[in-house]
């Protein structure tokens, strides 16, 4: 299993983003004395941790899914194109289906009756 695929970065910009935590926890102790400085330290790990989430979320959103290979994500490219092609070979009949009703029933109405037939009165309709 490798650092892409559980983080969905890079192995350097994991490490990168770890020295930025660590720079910026070293400042806050540095300026801040005393229990502040635990406080806003345990502060600036959470928000490296939610902003580590936000990027992994980004970057497994790009398109590539975080550990396949290009064999695997062509695989994965093909099943999804024959499933868009029986979509569209489905919807295709569907149209088919409703064009041979839609020609049926012009030639129904565009048949003219043979004789109009007048009910004489008290004859049932």
């Amino acid at each position: 299993m490798s650092i892409r695929s559980v983080f969905g970065i890079d192995p350097f910009e994991l490490i990168v983003h770890t020295l930025v935590t660590g720079i910026l926890i070293a400042w806050v102790n540095a300026t801040n004395g005393g229990q502040d400085a635990a406080v806003f330290s345990s502060i600036v790990g959470i928000g490296s941790l939610v902003v580590l989430s936000i990027r992994r979320r980004l970057a497994l959103r790009r398109g590539q899914p975080a550990g396949l290979t290009t064999g695997e994500m062509a695989a994965e490219r093909l099943a999804e194109l024959e499933q868009r092609m029986a979509e569209l070979e489905a919807a295709q009949a569907q149209v088919a289906e409703l064009a041979e009703r839609l020609d049926f029933a012009e030639r129904l109405l565009a048949q003219a009756p043979a004789e109009p037939r007048v009910l004489a009165r008290g004859e049932p309709q």
